[in-house]
């Protein structure tokens, strides 16, 4: 019997007919996978439905960390291993003090059964562990240089934030049947302090411990070195949260009023200066803000990347202008957009769903080129409903009647919210309904997601640009958004 001499303790073995394994030789014909952070797709987040949510005194435990990369089992792999067939997830590698490596697992293992699923492949993987919690048990069945063996463990709680500049406060407000997770940095001086609460773009992914190359952790911290308290909230499912029904199926009124229970419950912590209370919102989190149902009115809003205009009106002129910025030739975006105006129609003044859309070929193709269509109606990581409601949102009323300071900012590099004039209108409507109370920016030499650019070329070219991207976080956003805080509040 061959038996590996770093065989855990608490591992047992049974000999197969596998031979060993080499990464190495043919990593680069695979694609890879990262649970360093997890990101749950819409299935994953149908697994966290699923489980039994219990609360404990701490309401919310942390969710697992993993601390994983894994390769996609391909029929290559099963030949070098003389598989019979194709099965399992390959590790690729381990995340120093996650679970995985303390559970005893290796780069080079296959994983076959985590608890008695099994890992047929990787992304319904995935799927089945994303919901795990910090304490929850997990048993593996895995093979290592030929050898079958079993493993198990416990899972470790994701590594919690920590600031230089703050305490970092895990707390969490009710979300229908379950919980939201909120992340809140109070700064270290005593005494009550101003606030930044921050709303988030569309996407659903984690705001919890992002890490030091997110533009939102380099943005965020920013903000607390100047002394503001610094709100998160997580989207349903996202993190630790908990509840039935999670950021994919949930609409864009209903996460707004999860924003604002957020916000409201900021009268609970005797360090917030609830006259001093200003609200971020980017992207996504720009149409959000003025919708909010405020108990108590900011002090001052501020929108980066945004959009005013009803989302049909804006999405054709995407269509036309960013896909040429892209590179599209312009025969080819001249149909493009005619196929938008087309589909877009349908979608969003008709209300037809895209179950109904995909019936006809011209308006599937569109689907599936521009909208990562996944069945069940997901577009986007969204139900289609999100995006039915968002071109019923009334945001010239909505901004009309906003009583607080706002900052509209536009980024010359913008590509993504692209047309400055956008955001000169919000300042135009504030300003027309509540003369005086709204500023208009343009920012030079940032792009849509805080990076650094030159100019609007550079950030198309440098899209997909990682090692750029992580290294070129434009810190002076928060700077400059602080500084018109300040004198707002003077």
């Amino acid at each position: 019997m061959k038996i590996n001499p770093a065989i855990p303790p608490n591992a047992s073995i049974r000999k197969t007919k596998l031979a060993g394994t080499n990464l190495m030789s043919y990593s680069s014909m695979l694609s890879m996978l990262f649970l360093f952070f997890m990101l749950l797709t819409p299935a994953a987040m149908a697994r966290v439905n699923e489980r039994d949510a219990t609360y404990d005194k701490e309401i919310l435990p942390r969710r697992a960390f993993i601390g994983v990369q894994l390769l996609t089992m391909t029929d290559s792999i099963a030949q070098l291993n003389e598989m019979k067939e194709s099965t399992g997830v390959f590790v690729a590698d381990l995340a120093e003090g996650g679970s995985a490596a303390e559970i005893g697992l290796q780069a080079g293992d296959i994983i076959l059964e985590a608890n008695g699923f099994l890992a047929t492949s990787v992304y319904p993987f995935i799927d089945y562990i994303a919901s795990y919690q910090k304490g929850d048990n997990i048993k593996l069945l895995i093979i290592r240089d030929g050898i079958e063996m079993k493993m198990s463990g416990e899972m470790k709680g994701f590594p919690p934030e920590t600031s230089p500049y703050a305490e970092v406060i895990y707390d969490q407000i009710p979300f229908e049947d379950g919980y939201v997770r909120t992340i809140i940095h109070k700064p270290n001086a005593p005494g009550k302090h101003p606030v930044l609460f921050f709303v988030q773009g569309y996407t659903c992914v984690s705001m919890d411990n992002m890490g030091n190359h997110h533009p939102y952790t380099k943005l965020l911290e920013g903000f607390s070195k100047r002394g503001f308290v610094v709100v998160k909230t997580e989207k349903a499912g996202m993190g630790d949260s908990r509840s039935s029904r999670t950021c994919a199926d949930v609409t864009l009124l209903e996460e707004t009023d999860l924003f604002s229970a957020s916000y409201n419950n900021l009268t609970k912590y005797d360090f917030v200066d609830l006259d001093n209370v200003f609200v971020f919102g980017h992207s996504m989190g720009g149409v959000q803000a003025p919708m909010m149902d405020y108990d108590y009115d900011p002090k001052g809003i501020i929108v980066f990347g945004t959009v005013v205009r009803p989302w049909f009106e804006y999405l054709i002129e995407q269509t036309r202008i960013q896909r040429l910025l892209l590179g599209q030739d312009y025969l080819t975006n001249e149909a493009n957009h005619e196929q938008s105006i087309r589909f877009y129609y349908r979608f969003m003044l008709d209300k037809e769903s895209p179950e109904e859309l995909m019936q006809d070929p011209e308006m599937a193709d569109f689907l599936d080129r521009y909208w990562q269509y996944e069945e069940g109606g997901f577009m986007n990581g969204r139900h289609y409903t999100f995006w039915h409601q968002l071109q019923d949102t009334r945001l010239f009323k909505a901004w009309s009647e906003v009583n607080s300071h706002v900052l509209s900012l536009h980024g010359e590099g913008e590509f993504v919210a692209f047309n400055p004039w956008e955001h000169e209108l919000i300042a135009n409507i504030v300003n027309y309904y509540n003369p005086g109370m709204a500023t208009y920016m343009r920012v030079p030499n940032v792009d849509h997601g805080f990076i650094y650019v030159n100019d609007i070329e550079h950030a198309v070219a440098i899209r997909n640009n990682s090692q750029y991207r992580r290294n070129n976080i434009h810190t002076g956003i928060s700077g400059l958004i602080a500084d018109w805080m300040e004198e707002v509040r003077r």
